[in-house]
């Protein structure tokens, strides 16, 4: 998986990840355990504010919290999922977690072989070419149905 601190990603809204810790800080700590935000819960970025900070946050998916950049960057996080428009090109296989636009976004996409559950991979970015696993189908993407699909990075003897 992705065993990456929160800062590490270039955050865009949509992200979540999994808290392995709040690290060294205590007073941090404190504070953040005090919102509920405890190692083993899952946080998903929902806004930026300007120049970055604050983040609000998603907590556990009922509670919406805002915190400052120097909270998060405290933070050690497994990534979870992201859109797909932050998704590298490095080979790494990734399952589709969730599709985020309309109806017609979602006949479109299913049309094309795109559904919740499936594996693929990012050929390259903008605009965005997919291999489709197992019968390496090949699917072109715009920038706006990439960041309305959310997928989770796989590991190899998962696929």
């Amino acid at each position: 998986m992705y065993p990456l601190r929160l800062r590490n990603f270039r955050l865009q809204a949509g992200i979540t990840c999994r808290i392995r810790s709040l690290g060294s800080n205590p007073r941090i700590a404190d504070r953040l355990a005090q919102m509920g935000i405890l190692p083993g819960i899952e946080v998903t970025v929902l806004r930026i504010g300007p120049m970055g900070n604050p983040l609000e946050l998603a907590v556990g998916g009922s509670q919406a919290i805002a915190l400052r950049a120097s909270e998060t960057d405290t933070l050690d996080c497994e990534l979870v999922s992201l859109p797909l428009s932050l998704a590298r090109s490095d080979g790494q296989t990734y399952r589709i977690r969730a599709l985020q636009g309309g109806q017609r976004y979602q006949e479109k996409l299913a049309a094309a072989g795109l559904r919740p559950g499936v594996l693929l991979q990012v050929v390259s970015n903008r605009p965005w070419r997919l291999q489709l696993l197992p019968n390496n189908a090949c699917v072109q993407l715009g920038q706006g149905e990439a960041e309305k699909m959310i997928i989770e990075p796989v590991d190899s003897t998962d696929a």
